[in-house]
């Protein structure tokens, strides 16, 4: 069964809450939100429920303070909301639910009651269904794994037994025991930590060995560039990757939870951070929550994740966009902030990815709409108020625009690193709406891709055209409120010589879900796909000249 989400009450800065859950998670909001709460909670519930002896709701087990493979404070009756935890049935305490789903829709309920016990423990009453026990009891079964941050690890560490090794970890001890904890995997567990860290960190070796008739101490080096690294003297931020990854392999858990992996981290390999973890959490079947204070994070993050605004123990929101706007502009690091027409910026965002060495140069902010596009004197103020320091690019949708008109347009935005930025066609979903485009994304021959495009115009003519006009209609109230305007036949005529006839982006790339066989054109794989003929040659243009 899957886990699909997660319920906490009376935790800390938790009164109530409930996440539901994608394969990745991250959490923001400021100091004192209920980030660290929320985590915290869900790896004391999952240890309790795999250390107490029975789980029954009628009656309680204690789990004694001593053998806890994981506590947040000493002070554990604290650990209430708003309350002291009691040791009476009708004292406060905590509770922590994971629902769980099969594939035929069947749920199940996990529950982890949590209060003092009378003598230096944890009483624990809940529920744990048959159909999952295994994912939560067992010697060796973790169902979390908690990595509340590393700072240094100590020179040397002699070898422990790997009961002790795994406690210490639970606990959140891995600062002491990073070497035994790899020395407990095997040399292929140990290359797929340096598999996932190439994409973040290039390419990294990892060395780790310990005698048993000879050694004392275990000996960790890692080789970069061709030199060996003893582990000790790596970066904070490498450190924090290679403990991530670790842990991963090491408790193999249903559940994985990162708090603030961004701190030790260049913004760069932040952005890269949200995908890595989103293709490992798929492909090892786990969930992770995170939490972040970092816009890179939340903007790196694929159209999969899940991304919530606490406050005050609360969700403020789920809306992506509001939440990076509510993280900054999300410009630190960056030259240029792109501010764009559109509310949803995927696809543009996949244009820029073309470009590794503009992209990480270049922010992305949500607009609403051409009506409410920024300005020149809006854009100039934005640079001003920024201390000068970003050039601004607007993006605006080309639509059923002239070329005169574009010209008049884009010069009216002439200013010291300002520009306004046309799409070569209709808008940016035009660019997908292509056949060289379409054969990347098919493996079809390019005669094909035209056949598609072609029947897609011709069957859709009527609404094309009642498109068209309505938008020259705007374009005329707009620019030529005095007259003076081109007639629509005159300009429907010119469009017919670019390859979507007139026709809107937008509007072709939702027809073209269902005459593209095989479902094999949709946001999903025109996201996915990562290698296709260079899109958008005027967006790069105009970039690179801010940028220069």
């Amino acid at each position: 069964m899957e886990l699909k989400s997660v319920k906490i009450d009376k935790f800390k800065r938790i009164d109530n809450i409930e996440i539901p859950l994608s394969d990745l998670n991250i959490l923001v909001g400021s100091n004192g939100s209920g980030k660290s709460s929320i985590l915290q909670a869900l790896h004391l519930a999952s240890c309790l429920l795999r250390q107490v002896n029975r789980i029954r709701s009628n009656s309680t087990e204690m789990v004694r303070i001593s053998d806890l493979d994981y506590l947040p404070s000493d002070e554990y009756w604290r650990l209430g909301h708003g309350a002291d935890w009691g040791n009476l049935a009708s004292s406060p305490s905590s509770k922590v639910e994971f629902s769980f789903q099969d594939a035929d829709q069947n749920d199940a309920l996990v529950e982890c009651r949590m209060r003092a016990a009378r003598n230096a423990g944890i009483s624990v009453s809940g529920e744990l269904p048959e159909q999952i026990r295994d994912q939560f009891r067992g010697i060796d079964t973790f169902f979390s794994g908690f990595i509340p941050g590393i700072s240094g690890i100590p020179n040397v560490e002699q070898k422990n037994s790997k009961r002790v090794v795994l406690k210490a970890c639970s606990f959140g001890d891995s600062n002491v025991y990073l070497r035994n904890a790899l020395d407990l995997l095997s040399p292929e567990e140990i290359s797929q930590i340096e598999d996932w860290l190439k994409p973040l960190l290039g390419d990294v070796k990892i060395k780790v060995s310990f005698d048993e008739t000879t050694d004392f101490q275990i000996k960790s080096d890692v080789e970069i560039s061709g030199r060996d690294i003893p582990l000790e003297l790596l970066g904070t931020g490498y450190l924090q990757l290679i403990q991530i990854f670790c842990y991963i392999l090491l408790f193999k858990p249903k559940i994985l939870l990162i708090d603030e992996p961004d701190i030790h981290l260049h913004p760069n390999v932040q952005e890269k951070l949200a995908v890595n973890l989103l293709q490992i959490a798929q492909a090892q079947n786990l969930k992770i929550v995170l939490t972040s204070h970092s816009p890179f994070i939340v903007r790196g993050a694929p159209a999969g994740a899940n991304v919530i605004w606490l406050s005050d123990g609360q969700k403020i929101t789920e809306n992506r966009e509001v939440v990076e706007l509510a993280l900054g502009w999300g410009a630190f690091g960056k030259k240029v902030i792109v501010v764009s027409e559109d509310s949803k910026n995927d696809l543009l965002k996949k244009l820029i990815r073309q470009w590794p060495d503009i992209e990480k140069s270049v922010t992305v902010l949500p607009g609403r709409g051409y009506s409410h596009l920024l300005t020149k004197e809006e854009a100039v103020e934005l640079k001003n108020s920024l201390g000068g320091k970003f050039k601004i690019l607007v993006h605006r949708d080309r639509d059923s625009l002239t070329d005169d008109e574009v010209n008049t347009l884009s010069q009216a935005y002439n200013e010291d690193g300002i520009r306004l930025w046309f799409t070569e066609q209709s808008d940016i979903e035009a660019e997908f709406c292509d056949t060289s485009f379409l054969a990347a994304l098919t493996g079809q021959p390019l005669n094909d891709c035209q056949t598609w495009l072609d029947e897609t115009l011709a069957q859709n003519q009527a609404p094309i055209e009642q498109q068209f006009a309505s938008q020259r209609a705007a374009h005329n109230r707009e620019l030529h409120g005095a007259g003076g305007s081109p007639t629509n036949n005159d300009v429907w005529a010119a469009f017919q010589n670019r390859p979507l006839r007139g026709a809107k982006g937008k509007y072709v790339f939702g027809q073209l879900k269902n005459k593209v066989p095989a479902n094999a054109f949709s946001e999903q794989t025109v996201a996915q796909l990562t290698t296709f003929p260079e899109r958008a040659a005027t967006l790069r243009a105009n970039l690179e000249d801010l940028l220069a």
